[in-house]
């Protein structure tokens, strides 16, 4: 689990460019991530999905998903 984390960490400013600097936690709201919209949820999808090898369902990219929950989901999708 922490390995994904150390992942999502790494990929969000360059998904979110404006969230440079960011602390990504793992309670971290999706809401809260700089720049998070519908279009951007779409990248971060697209790049779960490839770099861990889960289908995410649009469900949990909402904006009052955590960090946490998306990293619990790939874990439990292994």
């Amino acid at each position: 689990m922490l390995e994904a984390l150390t992942t999502i960490r790494e990929v969000i400013p360059e998904l979110f460019p404006g969230a440079s600097g960011f602390q990504v936690q793992k309670d971290t709201l999706l809401s809260d991530i700089p720049e998070w919209d519908s279009m951007t949820s779409v990248n971060f999808k697209v790049f779960l999905e490839e770099t861990f090898g889960v289908t995410i369902p649009d469900d949990l990219l909402e904006g009052g998903s955590t960090i946490g929950e998306v990293i619990t989901f790939i874990g439990r999708a292994d």
